[in-house]
């Protein structure tokens, strides 16, 4: 398919913005270009100025579409074998996975539209195209039919009789891919397909024979397959690449975060490894990247309450405690909060297990340990930093909530986020002693309330249009004069 001229700068634009190539090299392969008739992609990997990769990459950003590394192979054998081999290698497709909605299916040029009505219809339901370079798709091919026709006849055969007995056994049909060592193609199948299934999690659970796989959606855990043992050992070696921490010897359990980038699409990846009796367990807990911190009514609370809250936080200084469980949305409340009362004049310090929650720009985010929030002195480090807002997201476990009625809260605005679960004990915990109920008299104080029931699933992905249904998740409580005066007095509440 031939590329038009805004197509050609749109690409170029983006190679050259990206540091691949330089505008003389751009100019010299629009030269070629003219001589040889060739896609401008083409040309500048023939003079030997960018990779194929490299391309593949720059028309990933151009067409918004997910880029697949292939470079050593990752291919479903058997998916493959239902296409003619003359039809991939003529349009330069490989198909990939296959879930009961859609196909993925990688190629080189998925503008050229004969070429993806040609796939389409050989498919014969619902595809997902992601971008792959010619090398590597036909690199793949070659891997699974061989360059001669006998080579080939011989390798279905073998994958025939291993289905037949597998089915023939009993056993579950288990996936037949092979993935490239690093990780990072089996990483981006199952974060892409999970996000295209609204699911919030991802198992990979160790079984006699291969790794079972499982996503969290409304129904629950869905069962996904079984791979192969050694998949897991890729996996884990891809998340250790990107910064997430592996078991050591005699660690139990360890937790981390990644980012997954599907082609500017980011991706919050929480990642938790375990160890048990037979192999070690991962999950990977799914959320999109926010650029900013979405209105309090979209997150479910009552337009009452979102009112008061953003009066509240109008003041000089007061506190917040959001409480509830776990995965239950808390960070993202803060984010909010937070975005609520940010000023130019105010310097924000947020104290968080992950750098996943939007906080507005000029925040100072400092991160700590995930569930290891022991030596983490707050109150020295907010004085120290001169702020104005501090924000602490899962600090303050059990009762070292009473560290907010300290004095390095006084004259300060300070969210924080709790696991309580009962908002009437803690309160009455915080006025239990005289420092307690001083603070309590004195500062503005509210409580946010998080769903007492986590509601994983879909909701992770849940966009502001579907706001209207979560009206009323989240309830505020603030302090009257009278509650104060009850408090200061011992009364309770």
């Amino acid at each position: 398919m031939s590329e038009t001229g805004q197509t050609k700068r749109t690409l170029a634009s983006i190679l050259i913005d990206g540091g691949i190539v330089t505008p003389e090299q751009v100019d010299a392969a629009f030269q070629q270009q003219l001589e040889t008739g060739r896609l401008i992609g083409e040309s500048l990997v023939e003079l030997g100025f960018t990779t194929e990769e490299n391309i593949g990459w720059a028309l990933s950003k151009q067409l918004g579409i997910p880029y697949v590394d292939l470079a050593s192979g990752a291919a479903d054998m058997d998916l493959v074998r239902r296409f003619p081999e003359s039809l991939l290698r003529r349009i330069q497709a490989m198909p990939l996975f296959q879930n009961p909605e859609e196909m993925v299916i990688a190629m080189s040029d998925p503008t050229d539209s004969e070429a993806v009505r040609e796939i389409e219809q050989a498919a014969g339901m619902p595809v997902s195209l992601v971008i792959g370079c010619q090398g590597s798709i036909r690199r793949v091919l070659d891997n699974v039919y061989g360059p001669e026709r006998p080579s080939r006849d011989a390798v279905a055969a073998r994958a025939s009789a291993a289905e037949a007995a597998t089915m023939a056994a009993g056993g579950e049909q288990r996936h037949r891919v092979v993935w490239e060592r690093s990780g990072s193609t089996f990483l981006l199948y199952h974060v892409y397909t999970a996000r295209n299934d609204r699911a919030s999690e991802i198992h990979f659970v160790p079984e006699q024979g291969g790794i079972a796989v499982h996503y969290r959606t409304d129904k629950g855990l869905e069962p996904r397959g079984v791979e192969q043992p050694e998949t897991m050992l890729y996996l884990r070696t891809r998340l250790a690449h990107l910064g997430a921490p592996d078991l050591e010897m005699g660690q139990i359990a360890v937790q981390g975060h990644v980012m997954a980038d599907l082609s500017g699409d980011r991706v919050h990846v929480g990642v938790c490894h375990a160890r048990g009796a037979s192999g070690v367990t991962t999950v990977l807990r799914l959320h999109p990247a926010r650029a900013l911190a979405p209105d309090l009514s979209l997150l479910g609370l009552s337009p009452l309450g979102e009112g008061e809250i953003r009066e509240f936080v109008e003041g000089p200084e007061g506190l917040v405690i959001v409480y509830g469980p776990p995965r239950a949305g808390g960070s993202t409340v803060l984010a909010s909060l937070a975005s609520l009362a940010m000023k130019p004049e105010r310097r924000l310090v947020a104290f968080e297990p992950w750098p996943t929650a939007p906080y507005p720009a000029g925040a100072t985010r400092i991160q700590f340990p995930a569930g290891d929030p022991s030596n983490v002195n707050w109150r020295h480090a907010a004085v120290g930093l001169g702020a104005d807002i501090i924000v602490l997201d899962d600090l303050l476990h059990g009762d070292s909530v009473a560290e907010l009625l300290d004095g390095a809260a006084v004259g300060r605005l300070v969210f924080a986020r709790t696991g309580w679960l009962d908002g009437r004990a803690l309160l009455q915990r915080l006025a239990d002693s005289p420092n307690g109920r001083a603070v309590l008299r004195d500062r503005p104080f509210a409580m946010i309330a998080l769903p007492t029931a986590r509601h994983e699933g879909s909701s992770a992905w849940a966009e502001p249009e579907e706001a209207e249904h979560r009206a009323g998740i989240l309830e505020v409580t603030i302090l009257s004069d009278e509650e104060r005066e009850r408090l200061w007095k011992g009364q309770g509440r």
